[in-house]
């Protein structure tokens, strides 16, 4: 199985998951016959924490004023909660993220576009470390895979063909996923992150293709 394949099973995994009825846990520590209490403390941090979450990072709640006209290119992220602060996570987004745009007429607009297909995955472990009531930090590492579908005439002629019909040619790059961050929840409605990710050696194969490398800032406003 692919890795982008692998991460696609996870994130339907994930977000099956996040459905299923989530068993609270007892916060205080129950020592049992016979059993001391350095066991059943070590018993109850090991033992797995059903929760699952998952959803769009770059929505917001605001987009919808502005449908037909705008749109955001998503960034999709799932994820397990193994242990407390402790998480196993997919993600997917497209190699190029123009972020909240215009619509405009064109294939790579369109459902199913060019664009849909050049994407970055990432299959990693995230830990989380919670700083203050309303800071946190996190930490990813795991594995990454990222493809570029490039279509035309030129390309066909470029491999020796006619070039009435267009060669489709795919590229891929894979390689070790990176990611740090932080979070500051100014509010209940309202929050600010900056995150960096590195998806492999996606951004010097695919140059300005890409822009799912790097680093970027969000802040999100309900009403």
């Amino acid at each position: 199985m692919t890795p982008h394949r692998l991460a696609y099973a996870a994130a339907i995994f994930l977000a099956a998951s996040a459905q299923a009825q989530i068993v609270e846990q007892p916060s205080s520590t129950y020592t049992g016959p016979g059993q001391s209490a350095t066991q059943a403390l070590f018993d109850k941090a090991y033992r797995p924490y059903p929760r699952a979450y998952g959803g769009n990072e770059a929505a917001s709640p605001n987009d919808k004023a502005f449908a037909g006209l705008f749109k955001r290119d998503p960034r999709l992220v799932g994820g397990y909660e193994l242990f407390p602060n402790l998480a196993i996570e997919a993600g997917y987004v497209y190699l190029l993220d123009r972020g909240f745009h215009p619509i405009e007429p064109g294939p790579d607009e369109a459902p199913g576009g060019l664009n849909t297909n050049n994407f970055s995955s990432h299959l990693a472990v995230k830990y989380t470390l919670p700083l203050t009531d309303r800071l946190s930090a996190f930490g990813k590492v795991g594995i990454a895979h990222s493809v570029r579908t490039r279509t035309g005439h030129q390309m066909a002629l470029d491999a020796g063909y006619d070039g009435a019909t267009p060669v489709r040619r795919q590229e891929t790059d894979r390689g070790r996923y990176l990611g740090a961050g932080a979070q500051y929840k100014l509010s209940e409605k309202a929050s600010i992150d900056a995150q960096y990710g590195r998806h492999g050696d996606a951004a010097s194969t695919f140059g300005k293709a890409t822009n799912a490398t790097g680093a970027r800032a969000n802040l999100k406003i309900g009403f």
